[in-house]
């Protein structure tokens, strides 16, 4: 195989670093992207436990109870107490906490749109692809 490694490591990080820059353009608050899949993943699940996001971003508890709290502090999600077991920690995305989503999902649409309007479907589709081919390798390796 001939390809030079550490020129497709470069592209890929330039990438996921200008597509992160783009689909946060205009966003008050410093969010990060570890950030951004929690609540993403809270919006999926409409609730959750601080236990299925540490599994989820495979990550400690203590780890997610940080960035729990760092996202309460922005009003972005909400932390409450289960009915039936007051020790579990139910977490929710607020009001505010959608409505950053639904503007990050209208950055990415645009930038989305913007990047692949001057390329043909065949090239569109061979993008796709080749993004499905590296996202199965990645889950099932």
């Amino acid at each position: 195989m001939i390809c030079d490694m550490k020129e497709l490591d470069k592209v890929s990080y330039e990438l996921f670093k200008k597509l992160f820059a783009k689909i946060t353009d205009g966003i008050e608050i410093p969010i990060k992207s570890t950030q951004l899949y929690m609540l993403y993943f809270i919006r999926t699940k409409g609730e959750c436990m601080v236990t299925d996001i540490a599994g989820y971003l495979e990550v400690t508890m203590g780890a997610v109870t940080s960035l729990v709290d760092r996202l309460i502090e922005f009003d972005l999600v909400e932390r409450s107490r289960s009915k039936t077991d007051r020790r579990q920690v139910i977490i929710t995305l607020s009001k505010n906490g959608d409505n950053l989503l639904k503007k990050i999902d209208k950055n990415r649409e645009s930038f989305i749109k913007h990047s692949f309007s001057d390329m043909d479907p065949l090239e569109i589709e061979y993008f796709s692809n080749m993004m499905k081919k590296i996202i199965t390798k990645i889950l099932y390796t």
